[in-house]
């Protein structure tokens, strides 16, 4: 079995040298949603633009749904955001034929609808554009040299890593679609879960081998396009394979136009050079049991940014040993993944 605990993840600038103290409190850790939303226009569905603090996704779902008596399935949102955390983020209720409700009524110490806008259509996961973060830094070991790393993160960007999220509470998502998906929990422990549940697992499972061969590619200095390998167009989950390295596709790489991609796995039409490396191909078949389940539950190979770049960085010291780190990530793309290149961190827990 291939072993990826975060901790054993490779770093693309090394690991970093720097200490301090991240998310002490939910203030630490601020998430905005990109979303640009328009004012009333007639339609079914109202959306809510809700601050949360303390509570996850899916409770203020449940919630919202309870409030407006509906079921849960008329809520939806773009994203999930976590849980320890100050956020901001869309979510859409469905009420055919109802006026804007008095949301501003519904009062919970852990969130509140901020604003509410009626809208034709239904709020779509990864409908965002990204997130904007800020996080503070605590107890810095060393001011200097966190920001010359930061400087370094900015211009060339940190792994794309799925973050400890995505695995659930000591990797219990991860360890559920492995018993899942190599059969050793019965079908009548999975037909208890939800529809919702198994997609989770299966992103679990997805995520997991994506973060092993990001981790191997990385570890092997492999972080330059090849021949053979697959690009993805940025902004997009279009992709293509490299048949000629010139300097045209190097300068479009360089441009961040084009992007250095790793499989989120799954089934793929034969003949398998055509959508897999032999690198990618060689590491999925060390967990070919795992990979096996994801065919049969009929997910399809998919592609996904092998590093990411933050944009609209923003470095903030506040005092010798305390700072404030601003930037924005595609929808997708892990804070924590760029903060674990950044710094070695003490997280509250």
């Amino acid at each position: 079995m291939m072993d990826n605990a975060l901790s054993e993840l490779a770093y693309w600038h090394g690991e970093p040298t720097v200490t301090g103290k991240f998310r002490q409190s939910n203030q630490d850790f601020q998430v905005v949603e990109q979303l640009t939303v328009g004012n009333d226009e007639p339609g079914e569905h109202q959306w809510l633009w809700v601050y949360k603090n303390g509570a996850n996704t899916n409770f203020v779902a449940r919630q919202l749904a309870d409030f407006a008596g509906v079921n849960e399935r008329q809520v939806s949102y773009a994203g999930l955001k976590d849980r320890h955390a100050e956020t901001w983020q869309w979510f859409s209720v469905q009420l055919p034929g109802q006026e804007l409700l008095a949301w501003h009524e519904l009062e919970h110490p852990e969130f509140r609808v901020e604003r509410a806008v009626q809208q034709q259509k239904k709020l779509k996961q990864g409908y965002h554009q990204g997130n904007r973060f800020v996080l503070r830094l605590r107890d810095i070991s060393d001011s200097d040299e966190l920001f010359a790393r930061w400087q370094q993160v900015v211009e060339q960007g940190v792994p794309n890593y799925f973050g400890e999220q995505r695995f659930g509470h000591n990797g219990q998502n991860l360890s559920k679609a492995r018993g899942w998906l190599t059969g050793e929990l019965s079908r009548k422990q999975v037909r208890k879960w939800s529809r919702q549940q198994q997609g989770l697992l299966l992103s679990a499972a997805r995520s997991y081998l994506f973060n092993t061969i990001v981790s191997a590619r990385i570890a092997a200095g492999r972080v330059d396009p090849e021949p053979g390998d697959f690009m993805i167009l940025a902004g997009s989950r279009s992709f293509f394979q490299i048949t000629t390295l010139d300097d045209e596709l190097l300068a479009r790489w360089r441009s961040g136009d084009i992007l250095l991609s790793a499989p989120l796995a799954g089934s793929w039409p034969e003949p398998r050079e055509a959508h897999l490396t032999d690198f990618e191909f060689d590491l999925l078949q060390s967990e070919a049991e795992l990979l096996s389940g994801l065919k049969q539950q009929r997910v399809d190979l998919a592609r996904r940014a092998l590093m990411v770049k933050p944009t609209l960085p923003e470095f903030e010291q506040l005092d010798a040993t305390t700072a404030d780190v601003r930037f924005t990530l595609p929808r997708g793309s892990f804070a924590t993944g760029l903060l674990r290149e950044l710094l070695q961190t003490s997280l509250a827990t």
